[in-house]
C-alpha cells in the first residue's frame, strides 16, 4: 500500500538508513529470501545502490564483507597485510565489528520511528485510500505530491485528524472571509449606463 511506502520511504529524515543518501525504495533488513518477514518491523528506506549491493544478505555480512574487500589487501598474512594501518585480519574484523554494532544501532533507531503507533495511524489514515502502487500514481508521485503535509506532520508530532482538519477549515474560513472583504473594500467599477 502506497501508506506503507511513505511511512518507510519518509523515515530517516528521508534518508537511507546505510549510507545517508536520498531514500528510493525499502529493503528487508533481513532478506525476505531467507524467512525475513514481509512487514513494516523489517524494512527500512535505502537508496538504490545500497539496495543492490546488499541483495540477499543480512546488514551484518553484507557490511563486513564490503569492509573488508576495501580494507584488507589480500597480500601478506592475517598476522598483517591489511591496507588500513598495515593491521591484522583480528584487528579488522574488531574494528568492523564494532561498525557492524553502530549499523545494527542505527537501524533499531529507523525501525522504531517507522513502527511508531502514533505515526504509522497517521499515515495510515492519510493515504490509506491511495491503495497500492499503480502505474498512473506510484510512489515516487505520491512522495513529492505529500512531502511537505508529512514534514509539517512530523514537525506538529503527527498530530490526530480532528486537529488536522480544525486547522484546514480555519483556514478555508480565514480565505472565505478575506475574499469578502476584499470584495467590499475594493473599488466598484461606475455603470456609465445607471446615470
Amino acid at each position: 500500500m502506497i501508506w506503507e511506502w511513505l511511512a518507510v520511504l519518509t523515515a530517516n529524515n528521508g534518508n537511507c538508513a546505510y549510507c545517508n543518501e536520498a531514500s528510493q525504495t525499502m529493503d528487508h533488513v533481513i532478506p525476505f529470501s531467507d524467512g525475513g518477514a514481509d512487514e513494516l518491523k523489517n524494512l527500512v528506506p535505502v537508496c538504490h545502490t545500497c539496495n543492490r549491493s546488499k541483495g540477499g544478505k543480512t546488514p551484518p555480512a553484507w557490511f563486513i564483507g564490503m569492509d573488508l574487500t576495501i580494507r584488507w589487501s589480500g597480500e601478506g598474512s592475517p598476522q598483517d597485510g591489511a591496507s588500513y594501518q598495515n593491521s591484522s585480519l583480528r584487528d579488522l574484523y574488531l574494528i568492523v565489528h564494532g561498525e557492524v554494532m553502530e549499523l545494527l544501532d542505527d537501524l533499531d533507531k529507523v525501525a522504531a520511528e517507522i513502527n511508531d503507533s502514533k505515526r504509522l495511524e497517521w499515515f495510515e489514515s492519510r493515504f490509506r485510500w491511495y491503495g497500492y502502487p499503480s502505474v498512473t500514481y506510484g510512489v515516487p508521485r505520491a512522495r513529492a505530491r505529500q512531502e511537505e503535509r508529512i514534514a509539517k506532520a512530523k514537525e506538529q508530532g503527527y498530530p490526530d485528524l480532528d486537529v488536522e482538519v480544525a486547522e484546514i477549515l480555519a483556514q478555508d474560513q480565514f480565505k472565505a472571509v478575506q475574499k469578502l472583504l476584499d470584495q467590499k473594500l475594493s473599488p466598484r467599477p461606475i455603470d456609465p449606463s445607471s446615470s
